[in-house]
């Protein structure tokens, strides 16, 4: 399956690859920097993925140089008509709505019911770390730049980063992160747990992402599906009422034909083949 661009001109394209789905951010020219349009053609390539039945796991990507630096800062970005109307109630009001929307796609991301892994390289700056942490697993390449850079701007990451950035590297490393503003590097992400895994260079990078994403596409996916969305619904709830629906949503799924195939293939030390039924 390849459907190579979205309604908006391909600024970001999703295609499929056996039973791995890949959106990929297609602004390389500009470093894949984000602005309105862009973000509104990641929604869609997000609803292919979610429409698309036979994806498994889907990868997030950046075409070039650049996994992504972050807001785009150039004047032709439309977001700055609205930050540069004259202080008002209603530039407040729309810019707040603009802010709202693009949380709304960086969420439906973070939701989405299939693994998602993030592929970094080059830079991931600003709201690309904000859209990275949407992802289930971060893998990167060895030259990678990190940061999130708002306080040097004048103004605050607002899109999910500092909702989401303290439950993956813990309070202490997220406050330094954004209150510093500084960038830094793929050993560092590491250390503190940003990113899984650092690979030399973007080829053995994607070679080794589509090793894990393939793995867990050859999973029985209404387990790992269920699994996704018990650990998200974990990160809401109490520990009672997560316990509670994870027996809930494990029971949905047994007995299943995938747990038969899963068992009878394990004695048979073979690969199962898995349909999610």
């Amino acid at each position: 399956m390849s459907k190579n661009g979205t309604k908006r001109d391909g600024l970001v394209t999703y295609h499929r690859e056996g039973h791995v789905g890949f959106i990929t951010l297609n602004r390389p020219e500009k470093r894949n920097a984000l602005n309105p349009a862009v973000w509104g053609s990641l929604d869609d390539a997000i609803g292919m993925a979610e429409e698309d039945a036979e994806a498994r796991v889907v990868i997030l990507q950046g075409e070039g140089k650049s996994f992504c630096a972050g807001l785009d800062l150039s004047p032709e970005n439309e977001l700055f008509s609205v930050v540069g109307q004259g202080p008002s109630a209603s530039q407040k009001v729309a810019f707040f709505r603009e802010v709202r929307k693009t949380q709304d796609i960086h969420t439906r991301l973070e939701l989405l019911a299939r693994p998602t892994i993030a592929l970094i390289h080059g830079h991931c700056l600003g709201a690309g770390l904000e859209l990275a942490l949407c992802c289930d697993i971060r893998l990167c390449s060895s030259e990678t730049l990190f940061a999130l850079p708002e306080a040097k701007l004048g103004f605050i990451t607002d899109v999910g980063g500092l909702q989401r950035l303290p439950k993956v590297v813990g309070k202490g490393h997220a406050r330094e992160i954004a209150f510093r503003g500084h960038r830094f590097d793929a050993k560092q992400a590491q250390e503190i747990n940003l990113v899984n895994d650092v690979y030399p260079d973007p080829e053995i990078l994607r070679a080794k992402a589509m090793e894990m994403a393939e793995e867990i596409a050859g999973n029985p996916p209404l387990a790992v599906q269920g699994t996704k969305e018990v650990l998200l619904f974990d990160e809401e709830a109490s520990l009672n009422e997560s316990l509670e629906y994870n027996a809930a949503r494990s029971s949905m799924i047994i007995p299943s034909e995938d747990l038969s195939e899963a068992v009878i293939a394990y004695l048979e030390k073979r690969k199962g083949e898995f349909k999610g039924a």
